[in-house]
């Protein structure tokens, strides 16, 4: 499964008997969905990009939060692009007529050093525990739980 997005959770897999078994929810998924042969890129992990795959992890479960709470569809994608706008991650050009359009700025590895990550982790959490009513704490709890499935 090839993706150009950068914006996309981070697909780790974890050598097991020779073979790459999915080591997150995102591997699993992506797995599910090949069909026939894929080209794989194999590149070391670094702190940065667990932060960057705890992060979706923990998109994922304040988005099955606010789902309960609220009935809507809630997904991580829609909670990382919601965040981006909230957070003001991007520039936002105003239009003659006066409409405003927001361009939001890239979280891939490339384009955010490790402190730049961690300082955006930490402000996105505080937002997430808000708009759940959950503490940052248990958010990471539940995330880490399912990093260990």
């Amino acid at each position: 499964m090839a993706s150009t997005d950068a914006d996309t959770p981070p697909l780790f897999f974890t050598k097991v008997l020779g073979s790459l078994r999915p080591a997150n929810p995102a591997a699993h998924d992506a797995l599910k969905a090949i069909t026939g042969t894929v080209k794989v890129k194999i590149t070391k992990a670094t702190a940065n990009q667990r932060r960057r795959g705890m992060y979706w992890l923990t998109l994922a479960v304040a988005a099955e939060v606010l789902a309960d709470k609220t009935g809507d569809p809630w997904d991580a994608e829609l909670l990382h692009k919601e965040l981006k706008i909230v957070l003001k991650l991007g520039e936002t050009f105003t239009t003659p007529s006066g409409r405003e359009v927001f361009k939001p700025a890239s979280t891939a590895d490339a384009k955010m050093s490790e402190p730049e990550r961690a300082r955006w982790t930490d402000r996105t959490m505080a937002v997430l525990s808000t708009w759940c009513g959950v503490p940052v704490a248990d958010l990471l709890t539940e995330a880490r739980v399912r990093d260990a499935q």
